[in-house]
C-alpha cells in the first residue's frame, strides 16, 4: 500500500518516465522551494538569496530535464493558487465569526428601539423613519440598508449589461464579417482592463449632470451607479456570449436558412436557444462583478447607511457592501472591522455561488450541444 502512494505521488510529480538526474533536479528545486517560503515565514531577510538559488537550479534543471521540471512548476503553481484561495478564505470567516457571534442576525435585520429585531419588509412598521441602521458609535451595525443598495445597482447593471451584451454578442458572432470582428471584439475586450476608479469618474463626470438636468436630481444615484457597473459588466457578457454563439454548430443554422427562415428568425429560433446557457454564465459573470465592485461605485455614490424613501427611488444613493468597506475601513475600530468582515463574508459567498452557477450552466450548454443532455 505503502508502496503505491509512493509510486503515485512519484508519477504525479514526475511523470511515468524518469531518471535519477529528473528525481535529483526536482528534488533540489522543490528543496529549495520549501526553504525560500521557510525562510520567509521565519527569517524574511535569507528568503531573498534561497529564492535566486530556486531560480537558478530551476532553470538549470530546465535545461536538461524540461518536461519534468514544467510538470512540477505545474503542481507547485496548481497547489499555491488553492492553497491561497483557502488562506484567504479561511481568514476571510475566522475574522468575521466575532461579529456573528456577538450581533447574530442582528446583522440583516433592522434594528428597533426597544434593543430587538425584526425581519425586513415586514409590515411598514419595519421601516420607521429616522431609525439608525448604521452607527458604530452608538452600537447600530444593521447591513440591511447596504444590501439593499447592492440589490438595486446589480438589478440596474443586470438591465444594462445583459440586453446589450445579449445584442453585442449577436453582432459579433452571427452579423458581422470576418474583418469587423477581428477590430470589434478585442476593441470590447480592452474595455475590461479599463480601472474601474476611471469608470466611476467619467460616469460621474457625464452622466451626473445629464441627471441633474434631465430629471431634476441631486445627482449621485444609484441609476449612475447601476448603469456604470453594467457597462463594466459588458466585456465580461459580450465576450463569454460571443463564444456560447460560435460553438454552436453551424449545421444548425444553415439547415434554418435552408428552410426558407431569415437571419433574425435562425437567430431568434436557433442560436440563442442553443446557446442560451453559455450566455445566461455570461450574465451572471457581468453580475458577479457587478457585485463586487468597489471603486467605480464609491465615486459615483454617497457614503450614507439610511435606505432609499421610498425604498424602489432608484435617484436615491447609499452605500453598498463594498463601497462600506472602502470608506469605513480607514478609520474602523476593532468591533466596526469585525462587522466590514461580515459584509465581505457575504459578498464572497455571493460571487463565488454566482460563479460556480455559471460554471454549471456553461457545463450544461458543452453537454448539450455534444448531445450528451
Amino acid at each position: 500500500m505503502r508502496q503505491d502512494v509512493h509510486k503515485s505521488i512519484r508519477e504525479t510529480v514526475l511523470g511515468r518516465d524518469t531518471t535519477d538526474g529528473s528525481l535529483l533536479a526536482v528534488g533540489a528545486s522543490a528543496t529549495l522551494l520549501v526553504a525560500t517560503i521557510v525562510s520567509f515565514l521565519v527569517r524574511p531577510v535569507f528568503a531573498l538569496p534561497i529564492a535566486g538559488a530556486f531560480c537558478f537550479v530551476t532553470a538549470l534543471g530546465w535545461a536538461t530535464y524540461q518536461a519534468e521540471i514544467a510538470r512540477f512548476l505545474t503542481l507547485v503553481a496548481t497547489v499555491l493558487t488553492v492553497l491561497t484561495v483557502a488562506f484567504i478564505t479561511y481568514f476571510l470567516f475566522a475574522s468575521a465569526y466575532p461579529a456573528f457571534s456577538e450581533h447574530g442576525l442582528g446583522l440583516v435585520l433592522v434594528p428597533m428601539q426597544d434593543g430587538q429585531v425584526r425581519w425586513f419588509f415586514w409590515l411598514e412598521s419595519v421601516l420607521p423613519t429616522g431609525e439608525t441602521y448604521w452607527n458604530p458609535l452608538s452600537g447600530a451595525f444593521s447591513l440591511i440598508p447596504m444590501i439593499w443598495a447592492t440589490v438595486v445597482v446589480t438589478l440596474i447593471a443586470g438591465a444594462v449589461a445583459g440586453p446589450l451584451g445579449l445584442f453585442g454578442a449577436l453582432f459579433i458572432a452571427e452579423v458581422a464579417s470576418d474583418g469587423l470582428r477581428e477590430v470589434i471584439k478585442p476593441g470590447v475586450e480592452v474595455l475590461a482592463g479599463i480601472p474601474s476608479i476611471v469608470y466611476g469618474f467619467i460616469g460621474f463626470q457625464v452622466l451626473n449632470g445629464f441627471i441633474q438636468t434631465a430629471f431634476l436630481d441631486d445627482g449621485a444615484s444609484f441609476l449612475i451607479a447601476g448603469v456604470v457597473v453594467g457597462i463594466m459588466a459588458l466585456p465580461t457578457v459580450v465576450s463569454v456570449g460571443e463564444d456560447a454563439l460560435s460553438s454552436v454548430p453551424d449545421t444548425m443554422g444553415d439547415g434554418s436558412i435552408a428552410m426558407g427562415a431569415t437571419k433574425w428568425q435562425t437567430m431568434q429560433s436557433i442560436s440563442i436557444p442553443a446557446a442560451f446557457s453559455g450566455i445566461s454564465a455570461g450574465v451572471i459573470l457581468g453580475l458577479g462583478r457587478a457585485i463586487g465592485e468597489t471603486m467605480a461605485v464609491a465615486a459615483i455614490m454617497a457614503s450614507g447607511t439610511q435606505f432609499a424613501d421610498p425604498l424602489f427611488d432608484i435617484f436615491d444613493a447609499n452605500a453598498t457592501l463594498t463601497s462600506l468597506i472602502a470608506t469605513q475601513y480607514g478609520s474602523a475600530s476593532e468591533s466596526t472591522l469585525e462587522v466590514l468582515f461580515v459584509a465581505g463574508v457575504m459578498l464572497f459567498v455571493i460571487v463565488a455561488g454566482m460563479s460556480v452557477l455559471s460554471l454549471s450552466i456553461e457545463r450544461r450548454m458543452r453537454a448539450k450541444l455534444r448531445g450528451q443532455a
